[in-house]
């Protein structure tokens, strides 16, 4: 009896550790953060961005995602790959976005130094791999233990989204997104933001350029309030004459996109459509119509493997398009495809 009352007892213990540990450490953002660039890269003169300019947009899965993973929270068996995979992945993405050539790079789930992935500096690896690009790095999810799943936890997780451009911004904000799990589960849970980047263009005048990845598992109109938000953001930049292209994983498909039964079928994982009208018709929403972007990862890739479009671009009318396109790579390193905006001021 006194042996099961002092297990109790202990038990007790490191459970009110554990959660004083997560109190102390929450992650709490503030609405607005100006972010240093994480290059090294000096800038004395203002630099332009030039007329015509090329954005890729990836959400790159933190290299953990390939084709060969599955996930438990989608409905998989799956916590983590190999160390030797995630490693493979992150070349292949960077190797990848060098074919491109890219003016600007907007990543979504780069990790920095997670259990998850090994705790490789996925952030450093990029600075690394192209030293012309200056860097900038929002965190959106930050935990000093994910306890989940029980059995095989995730562990420490530093993750968030990326800007990267080969001319200096004038400056680099996160806005921490209106949504917010609801208490304990936002200690353990991403806080999701907006990236905005603004650019002298060469009449003077000045472009932003943002990179957002909306919630994916909404506990009660987070999406939504995440769409008005950019919304009114968007409202006030084109009041003030202010260009803008805002790319990323929405989470959403996109207004016009027709999804087939089986992307509404997943009980883990579903997407929904983004509700333009939140937008305020303040821009136009641009993606791919011949390419899926995302799979679902209730099973690793393969002929069942269900599919669906939620990268994309949302650009305002003073903006030419040329041409947006969608990089199938059959999902080799990521869940998702990266996809490549061509635009002229």
């Amino acid at each position: 009896m006194h042996i099961a009352l002092f297990v109790l007892g202990a038990l007790v213990a490191v459970f009110l550790i554990f959660l004083l540990t997560a109190v102390i450490t929450d992650y709490r953002p503030a609405g607005r953060e100006v972010l240093q660039d994480r290059s090294g890269i000096s800038s004395d003169t203002t630099e332009v961005l030039p007329d015509s300019l090329s954005v890729l947009c990836w959400n790159i899965g933190y290299g953990g995602l390939g084709d060969d993973m599955d996930f438990f929270y989608d409905g998989g068996t799956q916590v983590r790959t190999s160390r030797e995979r995630t490693l493979a992945n992150i070349d292949g993405i960077i190797t990848e976005i060098r074919r491109h050539n890219p003016d600007i790079i907007l990543l979504q789930e780069v990790d920095e130094c997670s259990r998850r992935t090994y705790r490789i500096n996925e952030v450093e690896m990029l600075r690394e791999a192209f030293p012309d690009y200056h860097i900038f790095l929002g965190y959106n999810y930050k935990s000093f233990f994910v306890p989940i799943p029980l059995k095989a936890p995730m562990g420490k997780v530093a993750s968030g989204v990326v800007l990267m451009s080969r001319t200096a911004p004038e400056e680099v904000v996160r806005w921490q997104y209106p949504s917010r799990f609801p208490w304990p589960v936002s200690m353990f849970n991403l806080k999701r933001c907006l990236l905005t980047a603004s650019f002298r263009k060469a009449d003077g005048g000045s472009i932003i350029i943002g990179n957002t990845h909306n919630t994916a598992y909404d506990t009660g109109n987070m999406r939504t309030a995440e769409t008005e938000f950019i919304g009114e953001m968007t409202k006030k930049l084109r009041s003030g004459g202010i260009p803008f292209i805002i790319g990323g994983d929405w989470n959403q498909y996109p207004p016009a996109y027709t999804p087939s039964p089986d992307e509404d079928s997943n009980p883990h994982f579903s997407t929904v459509r983004l509700d333009e009208d939140l937008l305020g018709g303040t821009g136009r929403i641009i993606y791919d119509r011949q390419t899926k972007t995302l799979r679902h990862l209730n099973t690793v890739f393969g002929p069942e493997s269900v599919l669906t479009v939620t990268d994309y671009f949302y650009v305002s009318p003073d903006i030419r398009v040329d041409t947006m396109q969608a990089i199938d790579l059959r999902f080799r390193y990521s869940d998702h495809q990266p996809a490549v905006l061509r635009i002229k001021l």
